[in-house]
């Protein structure tokens, strides 16, 4: 069973296993936009809180962060300093770096997260120096060619809005890109240079480069296809060799000659210089060489960057990288920052990385979890940037602090990442905030194998992070990692409220166990041929668990000009999300913000859904829906997860376009996963997560599909099992071996340890029955394809509810008299729950049902019906809503009648001559039996006047029954607020306020405001409430909200403004609020 008791955690481990850099009582950070030597003063050490140049170390790395991960990512790296006199000197790289291979060909790394690459000081007592070497005595040749590189690189369009590739504006036919660089070399060695260039062409296309009037590359373009999903555009790489004119270049010239556009990405050039003319500066070699030692100058070898050499004495030395440096010239490290302090950690289960503006909620949720068992720990993000990434907001740092608590702890299973990443790292879009960044592919250009992905900060074994987007390439994830992509703290909280209301109403009420599986049309049928084969692996392997199939084309559709529409599906949907389930798995194609052609679900619904208590797990295997890396806008599954008090609790989503074979293997995988049992226990959201993806890989195709939403969350699934160890017929007493129809049957039922089978005697609470008929086939309409046969087992035979004590139930049901007679095993699904101490149990068996009824039928009365209206007299019934609960109790010796199957006779309702409402799927037996039920609902559609109302039932022996009363609406025409107070009332801290309006089932919109007698507003609150409850008695006033201090004490008048949105009319009242 999983834990629910809180675990207290004895022992705190602080710091990290990092060799260093948790042992620093303070370290330092600075930014560098350059490659340089960099020195500090002593007096700037001093300044900055260091006693001695003796005792300061450097810390860094020169660029992003290796993916790859090794242990020595996880300890701080040294660089050694040169101390001379009253200054320390050392060799820093910028945050952009290149080099070049012995075959004379450029490589260029543009740093993806910053512009400014941080690095540290801190204090040791034995820090690294270099150490001087000694030369040699024998004189470089001075036509030696060395090489200074300049690179030029836009980081202006993200084509895609995706990836890690960014690209100068568009040139386009008659424009071009100028570059200036107004470099000169004095020998005549040819320059090196590499470019990277993109193109879109709709035809054959060329992108020239040209030094002056000189050209000096052509790239030629093929067109890129005219398709949605086709590839955007084509790069091209150069490396080439070239002399410009007087070994002078003034300005570099990109155009573009075509249709369509073209783009570069960067251009890097290599300036030869002679070791005769060497000054000031950084030098590459094609391969090692001798260089001359100038005297009045430093030179330091920095091929190894943590392993530099100083050379004080002699006439040349060898090397491939240098550095030439006047030591007045050095720049000084400037704007000395103190980083976060070392991160404590008990090494917890779960680690909730947040944004620092959401560590309050953060906190809040760390509490829930430990509450409820769950080791959980909070680190602001800026802590793990300053801590693993030198103080750089390197998405890689975040993975190496995972993995430094997952190698020391061994204990780390999911990690949750509160706050939204973008793919605009450097914020060059504007737009909505990359609070914590996400990993992006290499790939921009292709929008079927582009991705942004959270998978990456599960990649946290030894060796692992290369992830090439390839098959090939795929590594497995070893923790589960969840996101909820907030940007503002109300978000945040609005989420957080979510969960822990999910988490702790598992235990007061018994939870919907069913799953919506919704399909779209269309495709030669394939999304339902894929549902249903989901649909089979489930019910034969996880019977206890209901689908619900809402396929589009089982709904009628309306055509409206060229587009279609569903609205009975998208009743359906929202309906059946209102009344709970465990999880909705959808199907088919759907955007950023729909689902279908057709808009079943469109993401502007959400605003007009009623509040719902069991939010459903959204699994969508669709394009784009879950796309929650964009700065631009918020897809539907953003909106559904802040959503308040509805929508959905997680969500599995795709975040780009996808293949609907590769949809379909990551869905089953998911469908195989989610209700497998690891040591008789359901397995986190995060485990589950983690090993679909896991066993579902392929290449970068099903990394786009992400998590958002808590790891560590487990469905609301039973904890405990259920075990019937006897089902015997009533009458006889004899144990059945087969169920036939009109047949009393009694069952006897104990709750049970999963892992020993063993009876719960102290569970006490209730339990619910539910025996479902046997599948039936149905056809569908064949709208955008051939009808499509599936099989439907949503059908009842009984519904009853009766009473748990000391761990055991008993109870009876009878059959219809009339039922397929054809043998077959049907799904008797049971569920309890104890309120007392917070537990669910469930279990399900398969017995036979089927044949021809052997008991005589005598009852020949139909059921007995009686209606209730909660809070109404006796006499005429008046109420002044066009909606009003209804309660009705039925009895009869053979039971009611529920099931569906005969279209002629079900529970049903009718309101002035309207159709037949099915209400069977509300009635539930009770006290154990069968002969006594009801029904609760809310009936809706009255009208203004007098109202006749029927009530249609059956028993199972096939026997009529009819109700009919009469409800007069009065009053309903013009909106009224019918009661109103305040409570407490005189009050001291903060005040209630309670109305009952006519209106029910309305979109209002409701206002609040608190005056003084002399007319100032103290506080003021306005509410969309949507399909509104009768009676509102959620609305508080804190005095210290929206103040610094309490109001004076006296006498108030508050105000209660309530408007309909469908004809505009309004109410207010208003009352006294004593303040003392």
């Amino acid at each position: 069973m999983r834990k629910t008791a809180l675990t207290i955690i004895s022992i705190l481990f602080f710091g990290l296993p990092l060799s260093i850099s948790f042992g620093q009582s303070s370290l330092m950070k600075f930014g560098v936009t350059e490659a340089g030597v960099y020195k500090i003063s002593s007096s700037d050490a001093r300044q900055a809180g260091f006693s001695s140049l003796d005792e300061l170390a450097v810390y860094g790395y020169p660029g992003m962060l290796p993916q790859i991960l090794d242990s020595t990512q996880l300890e701080l790296q040294e660089i050694p300093a040169w101390k001379e006199g009253d200054f320390l000197f050392f060799f820093l790289e910028g945050p952009h770096t290149a080099s070049i291979n012995e075959l004379g060909e450029i490589q260029y790394n543009h740093h993806l997260y910053t512009d400014t690459l941080k690095y540290l000081l801190g204090k040791k007592a034995s820090p690294k120096r270099i150490q001087a070497q000694t030369g040699v005595n024998d004189g470089a040749n001075p036509g030696t060619v060395w090489y200074s590189i300049r690179s030029f690189k836009e980081e202006k369009i993200n084509l895609l809005n995706s990836g890690r590739s960014w690209y100068s504006d568009p040139i386009r036919t008659g424009q071009s890109l100028n570059i200036s660089f107004g470099i000169s070399s004095e020998g005549s060695e040819p320059w090196l240079m590499k470019a990277k260039v993109m193109a879109q062409p709709s035809s054959s296309s060329q992108i020239r480069i040209f030094s002056g009037n000189d050209l000096l590359s052509e790239q030629t373009f093929d067109p890129i296809p005219n398709s949605t999903y086709g590839i955007k555009g084509r790069e091209s790489e150069i490396q080439l060799q070239f002399n410009p004119a007087y070994n002078r270049l003034n300005q570099i010239r990109v155009t573009f000659q075509g249709s369509g556009s073209g783009h570069l990405d960067f251009i890097s050039l290599g300036i030869p210089v002679q070791n005769s003319t060497l000054s000031s500066g950084i030098f590459y070699g094609k391969t090692e060489e001798l260089i001359s030692l100038p005297t009045s100058l430093n030179t330091w070898e920095i091929s190894d960057f943590y392993h530099p050499k100083a050379f004080t004495t002699g006439i040349s030395a060898k090397g491939k990288k240098w550095v030439i440096f006047s030591q007045n010239d050095t720049k000084a490290v400037q704007n000395l920052q103190p980083i976060s302090q070392e991160i404590s950690t008990a090494y917890p289960e779960l680690l909730i990385i947040t944004s620092p503006l959401f560590n309050a909620v953060a906190l809040k949720l760390r509490d829930h979890k430990l509450s409820k068992g769950i080791p959980a720990q909070v680190v602001p993000i800026t802590d793990i940037f300053d801590q693993f990434g030198y103080g750089n907001k390197d998405l890689t740092a975040i993975r190496n602090f995972i993995a430094s608590q997952y190698h020391a702890g061994s204990r780390l299973k999911q990690v949750l990442i509160l706050g939204k990443g973008t793919f605009d790292y450097k914020n060059k879009l504007g737009g909505r905030p990359n609070l914590i960044p996400i990993y992006t592919s290499r790939n921009s250009l292709d929008p079927l194998r582009t991705f942004s992905s959270d998978d990456f900060l599960g990649l946290i074994d030894w060796g692992q992070g290369e992830w090439e987007e390839s098959q090939s390439g795929d590594e497995p994830m070893k923790i589960g990692v969840g996101r909820v992509p907030a940007i503002t703290f109300e978000e945040a909280n609005i989420w957080v409220e979510k969960l822990i209301r999910y988490e702790n109403l598992r235990f007061q009420l018994p939870f919907n166990q069913r799953l919506i599986i919704v399909a779209d049309d269309g495709d030669n049928s394939i999304h339902m041929r894929d549902a249903e084969v989901h649909a089979d692996f489930l019910s034969k392997n996880h019977p206890f668990f209901g689908l619900e199939k809402l396929y589009l084309d089982r709904f009628e559709q309306i055509r409206s000009g060229g587009t279609q529409s569903s609205p009975q599906l998208r009743t359906a949907l929202e309906q059946n999300l209102e009344q709970g389930a465990l999880i909705l798995n959808y199907i088919g194609h759907g955007n950023e913000t729909t689902l279908t052609a057709e808009e079943i679900f469109r993401v502007q619904d959400i605003a007009d859904w009623a509040n719902q208590d069991q939010l459903a797990l959204w699994m969508t295997a669709t394009c784009e829906f879950g796309r929650h890396d964009s700065p631009f806008f918020r897809s539907a599954a953003e909106e559904l997860l802040f959503s308040k008090n509805k929508g959905a609790i997680s969500l599995l989503s795709t975040g780009r376009p996808v293949f609907s074979s590769v949809n379909f293997s990551l869905n089953q995988a998911f469908i195989e996963e989610v209700f497998r049992k690891v040591d008789f226990n359901y397995q986190s959201l995060g485990n589950i997560f983690k090993n679909t993806k896991n066993k579902s890989l392929n290449g970068s195709l099903n990394r786009n599909f992400s998590l958002l939403g808590d790891p560590s969350m487990f469905l609301n699934t039973p904890e405990l099992g259920i075990k019937l160890e006897k089902i015997s017929d009533a009458t006889t007493g004899n144990d059945l071996d087969s169920i036939r129809p009109f047949q009393k049957v009694q069952y006897e039922g104990m709750i049970i340890d999963p892992m020993t089978e063993a009876t719960l005697p102290n569970f006490n609470g209730f339990f619910r029955l539910e025996l479902s008929d046997k599948p039936v086939h149905i056809q569908t309409f064949g709208d955008e394809n051939t009808p499509f046969e599936f099989k439907d087992e949503s059908d009842l035979l009984f519904k009853g509810e009766g009473e748990v004590k000391n761990g055991r139930f008993i109870g009876q049901f009878q059959l219809p008299a009339e039922i397929n007679p054809e043998f077959a095993t049907v799904n008797l699904r049971l569920v309890a729950w104890d309120s007392i101490q917070l537990i669910q149990a469930g279990g399900v068996i398969q017995p036979i049902v089927g044949g021809i009824s052997q008991n005589p039928i005598t009852d020949k009365t139909g059921p007995e019906i009686q209606a209730q209206i909660p809070g109404s007299k006796e006499g005429p019934l008046v109420i002044p809503t066009r909606q009003v609960s209804l309660k009705a109790e039925f009895s009869d010796e053979s039971g009611i009648y529920i099931s569906s199957r005969d279209r002629e006779k079900f529970l049903s309702i009718q309101i002035n001559q309207g159709p037949l409402i099915p209400i069977n799927h509300l009635f539930k037996a009770l006290e154990g039996g069968f002969q006594k039920g009801e029904i609760t609902m809310i009936l809706k559609g009255l009208i203004e006047g007098m109202n006749q109302i029927r009530i249609l039932a059956w028993d199972n022996a096939g026997n009529k029954s009819e109700l009919s009363f009469t409800i007069e609406v009065r009053g309903s025409e013009r909106i009224s607020i019918v009661e109103h107070r305040v409570y407490p009332n005189p009050a001291l801290e903060k005040s209630s306020f309670f109305f009952r309006h006519n209106r029910p089932g309305e979109n209002l919109e409701a206002t609040l405001e608190v005056y003084s007698t002399l007319g100032q507003i103290l506080f003021s609150d306005s509410r969309r409430l949507v399909k509104a409850n009768e009676i509102i008695d959620d609305w508080h006033w804190i005095f210290l909200q929206s103040m610094t201090k309490y109001p004076a004490k006296g006498t108030y008048i508050y105000k209660l403004t309530l408007k309909s949105e469908s004809d505009l009319d309004q109410d207010s009242v208003s009352g006294k609020l004593l303040i003392q």
